[in-house]
């Protein structure tokens, strides 16, 4: 049975780090500089900041770093100020890292909530998921993370050091968990950048290859030749059971909703885990919730009418539950 998890910034939030956006762009306007394209750029963030101190144009620094391109003249304009933001953004995260995780992290807990996500499902949706497992009852799980975060905290709650055991499956056979892939880079290498080149909004540097270098993160991981990108997908595409969490379904990693897409039309369940505070829905509005949430996956596809509809019945939502509430 292969198992995968795609985790996203949710889960460096549930540690409590300040890891959004919002907290980055508070660091990176506090830096002063003497650079006339780096200090528009900030002038630009600081006038989108509002009285609640969120960005609305820079919710999502990757996106809109693709629209503020138009604002460069030429390639190396926006190399200068893409490199500073980069660097800007590495300083923060290795400070975030460097601080570490403050209180009690309770490990045990993680590690069950990865051997048994399925725990948090209904009654009715467990007993459907554990009848598609049942073809799998007599093999071991191989469990892989695929994690866009930058920070190495699930290493670190777990103190992991490479392929560890994490219990047993629901039919008592051996499931081993393997190296996390970060697919967006470490501290050390943090990668931001777009999904394609339609993403980049001035026209002369869209077609430019040496800027797709900068600004496309298939086209980094592809200079970088690490392969982390193409063994991610691979796992995706042999992968029996899919675990989303934490994760925005951005545009900039449509690459991989994409990929779960097409894994949908295979032998496949996916699991995922929403948080919304700002949704409690009532038993009535159960339904709706699920489906708005599957039509959202399915949409990041390239999926046709009806293979979502094919697929629609493969996913489980689960909204606002414990899962890696580790504190």
């Amino acid at each position: 049975m292969k198992v995968v998890y795609l985790i996203g910034n949710g889960f460096d939030l549930n540690l409590g780090l300040k890891t959004s956006y919002c907290d980055f762009y508070n660091y990176y306007l506090s830096i002063k500089n003497e650079d006339i394209r780096i200090s528009q750029l900030k002038a630009h963030l600081q006038k989108d900041k509002d009285t609640q101190g969120k960005y609305k144009y820079w919710s999502d620094l990757e996106i809109a770093m693709g629209e503020y391109t138009e604002n460069f003249s030429n390639r190396e304009e926006m190399e200068k100020v893409y490199n500073d933001l980069n660097d800007r953004l590495r300083e923060y995260i290795q400070k975030v890292e460097q601080n570490g995780l403050k209180g009690d992290v309770n490990r045990n807990k993680l590690i069950s909530d990865l051997a048994h996500p399925e725990k948090y499902l209904s009654a009715k949706f467990k007993e459907e998921f554990f009848a598609f497992c049942k073809k799998w009852e007599g093999y071991s799980f191989e469990t892989f993370i695929i994690s866009f975060n930058y920070t190495n905290t699930i290493e670190m709650v777990l103190n992991m050091k490479g392929a560890m055991d994490i219990g047993k499956t629901i039919y008592n056979r051996s499931n081993t968990l393997y190296p996390i892939v970060h697919i967006h880079g470490t501290t050390d290498e943090p990668l931001i950048g777009l999904n394609n080149k339609e993403q980049i909004k001035n026209e002369k540097l869209r077609d430019d290859e040496d800027a797709q270098y900068f600004l496309l993160k298939p086209k980094i991981n592809d200079a970088l030749g690490h392969l982390k990108d193409r063994e991610s997908l691979n796992r995706i595409n042999i992968a029996n059971l899919i675990y989303l969490f934490g994760v925005s379904l951005g545009e900039t990693d449509r690459l991989w909703w994409e990929a779960i897409g097409e894994r949908l039309k295979h032998d496949c369940r996916i699991i995922y885990f929403v948080y919304n505070e700002k949704e409690n829905p009532r038993p009535t509005e159960i339904n709706r919730m699920r489906k708005k949430y599957k039509n959202k996956l399915l949409s990041k596809t390239k999926l046709a009418k009806e293979e979502k509809d094919i697929a629609y019945d493969k996913i489980y939502i689960v909204l606002n539950s414990d899962m890696f509430k580790l504190k």
